[in-house]
């Protein structure tokens, strides 16, 4: 599909904009305290490598994925450090599982909501599309951080964290109002339950208005705006230049497809690259959890391929972690994660 006029899509930002808002709703509820509170359920029967992974892989089809990774980041590097260990291996297992499985879902991540909107494809049908092929990942992810885990060692005892389920609560809510609203036809359009996502979040934040404007991330939103707008403006004009390789990427041929949006993601990430087969030649509805997987799959393949990545690294880099050594542990994992993506 060629490009005639400069496809600029408000319900895009609108439905981006939601997302945000969710995000700042389950925050603001004390989701840190939440998701530290299940991770130290878990820890005890599997080692903190596997919870961290399993607590990943639960929730980041439901809330964004960067907002995963700032919870939990400072959380792993202090827990590493009360214990004098390296925290590399649990980061790795974070980044590595937030990007498998948010690719699950039409709201796991930006690139998902930019392909949802777009190809106007159902929430059930993106998860009909996904979920073979994110779940192959994970098994193969789950395999592939045994020797991490080993290194890591067993289970110890971990700091208590205290704290509501109200978070766990909101989140099935949000699930429900998408999975309504396709129910009755208004899922084609993302923006319609997302805004009654958000909506429904002040039922447990009207007394914390206060937290929940600090919460919403205006800053990041504004950059993935730029982000879109600007490969928007730059796919109108290079269109006729990049059809040839980008249509049989934005058809799903494989392993074609993978390979590009390997190849893209790690020049320019994964979100932008996603816009990039949007505007220059259109992704089906057919094809869009195809691409979801891929773009989502090839953010484990190096530093700036995913944003989620760049804030875990800065996060790292910032305690003394060495961000050699956890590149060179996440692209080893990754690439064997990634596998699924080619077919």
């Amino acid at each position: 599909m060629s490009v005639s006029a400069l496809p600029f899509d408000p319900t895009i930002y609108l439905s981006l904009a939601f997302f945000f808002g969710i995000a700042a709703q389950f925050r603001a509820m004390d989701g840190y305290t939440f998701l530290r509170r299940v991770l130290a359920a878990i820890e005890p029967r599997v080692g903190m490598v596997y919870a961290v992974a399993i607590v990943t892989f639960v929730f980041s089809p439901f809330i964004l994925n960067d907002v995963l990774v700032l919870i939990l980041t400072p959380a792993l590097i202090r827990y590493a450090k009360h214990y004098g260990l390296d925290a590399a291996p649990l980061i790795v297992a974070e980044i590595t599982f937030t990007n498998i499985s948010s690719s699950l879902t039409p709201i796991g991540n930006p690139q998902n909501i930019l392909l949802w909107t777009s190809s106007r494809i159902s929430f059930v049908g993106f998860v009909q599309g996904t979920w073979v092929l994110v779940f192959a990942s994970a098994g193969i992810a789950t395999v592939a951080l045994i020797p991490l885990a080993r290194m890591f060692g067993g289970p110890r005892d971990p700091e208590s964290s205290l704290g509501g389920f109200g978070p766990a609560y909101y989140l099935a809510l949000v699930t429900v109002t998408v999975l309504a609203s396709d129910a009755l036809g208004l899922g084609l359009v993302s923006y319609v339950p997302l805004g009654v996502a958000f909506l429904l979040g002040f039922i447990f934040n009207s007394r914390n208005l206060s937290q929940l404007k600090r919460e919403f991330d205006v800053r990041s939103l504004l950059i993935l705006y730029l982000f879109i707008a600007s490969v928007t403006v730059a796919a109108y004009f290079l269109t006729p230049y990049l059809t040839k390789y980008v249509v049989p990427a934005a058809m799903g041929n494989q392993p074609y497809s993978g390979v590009f949006l390997a190849v893209a993601s790690n020049l320019i990430s994964n979100v932008p690259a996603t816009q990039l087969l949007i505007n220059s030649a259109g992704v089906s509805a057919s094809v869009a959890p195809k691409i979801a997987v891929e773009a989502g799959l090839a953010g484990n393949l190096g530093p700036i391929a995913s944003f989620a990545n760049l804030l875990a690294l800065q996060m790292a880099a910032r305690s003394g972690v060495s961000v050699r050594r956890m590149l060179l542990l996440q692209v080893g994992v990754g690439l064997l994660a990634f596998i699924p993506a080619l077919f």
